[in-house]
């Protein structure tokens, strides 16, 4: 009886090497491993398509995997979580198919908990596109708040811009980031400073603790982080009461978008922005139409609120 067993597992494993082996879709491998289908075809087929040396066969796949939103969700998780020890090429894959879930967008929120974890994959550009894929998945996504306060502090320049990109658009609910947010403010490169800037205006009122910080950046070399503090303190609304002498002084920047948003947000701070006044009358005549936009209605804005109440 041993014999026979014997004799028809040396014929069985031989037929079932060539079925894989012939199958270029990779179905009975899929059926073995439990993948998930899409298009009738497993995660293993998909994960080899995507690592076709052929451009023209990843291009097309990429093009696939995409149009099928919700339905190719499960693939793509599995493409995402799988083989994470498994060198450059599976960590090709595992982008890709952070990269695709991002495009799909909300339709692919199944992914969210796939893509918080992968914000600690052992591979960089796996988590900075993880993270920039999270930004694109909506308010649903903000369960990854603590994974991306961690890349603030810990992750490439890349990680960082693509962690501070996402926060923003979670605005209020992404307040446990202020601290974080307010140390890159400080960063070494320009694009983080600015993008950190921006996430705290997001937040609004909850992030008024980096006050302080935003004030700061109305002096830094780039123009770009100086509009976006200037901009950042106007959504703190009149809580930035405090910002409103350094904002007065900055409305001589060399920069018109960073006149244009110190203007704006002394506007937004209200009241307290009375001392002012002359100050944005100037720039109501500013060589620059935005400018001289922003200054006539922030003008409005300063003079209604200041006026006294009529008994």
């Amino acid at each position: 009886m041993r014999k026979r067993w014997l004799i028809g597992l040396g014929i069985a494993v031989p037929l079932l090497l060539a079925a894989a082996y012939f199958d270029p879709s990779c179905t009975l491998q899929g059926l073995l491993k439990r993948d998930h289908f899409y298009q009738g075809k497993p995660t293993t087929y998909w994960r080899k398509a995507l690592g076709d040396p052929t451009p023209t066969t990843q291009v097309e796949t990429l093009k696939q995997l995409k149009e099928g939103g919700p339905a190719a969700t499960p693939v793509l998780v599995e493409l995402l979580t799988e083989e994470k020890d498994a060198g450059w090429e599976a960590a090709k894959v595992r982008w890709l198919a952070a990269e695709i879930l991002g495009q799909i967008g909300p339709e692919a929120r199944d992914a969210i908990p796939a893509l918080a974890g992968a914000l600690k994959d052992p591979d960089a550009h796996v988590r900075t596109v993880a993270a920039g894929a999270l930004g694109d998945m909506g308010p649903a996504a903000r369960q990854a708040v603590p994974g991306l306060i961690d890349l603030l502090s810990t992750g490439s320049t890349e990680e960082r811009l693509n962690a501070a990109r996402t926060l923003r658009q979670f605005g209020p609910d992404a307040k446990a980031a202020v601290d974080a947010l307010q140390g890159l403010l400080k960063d070494e490169n320009a694009e983080v400073r600015w993008n950190a800037a921006y996430a705290l205006g997001k937040i609004g009122p909850d992030a008024k603790a980096a006050i302080p910080a935003l004030v700061a950046r109305l002096k830094d070399e780039d123009a770009d982080v100086r509009e976006h503090a200037a901009e950042a303190l106007g959504d703190m609304g009149p809580q930035a009461a405090e910002a409103v002498p350094a904002l007065i002084e900055v409305l001589g920047d060399r920069s018109a978008r960073v006149r244009r948003d110190a203007v704006r947000s002394l506007g937004q701070i209200g009241p307290a922005a009375a001392r002012a006044l002359p100050h944005i009358r100037r720039l109501v005549k500013d060589e620059d139409p935005k400018v001289r936009d922003a200054a006539a209605k922030s003008l409005r804005q300063v003079e209604a609120t200041s006026r006294p109440a009529t008994p």
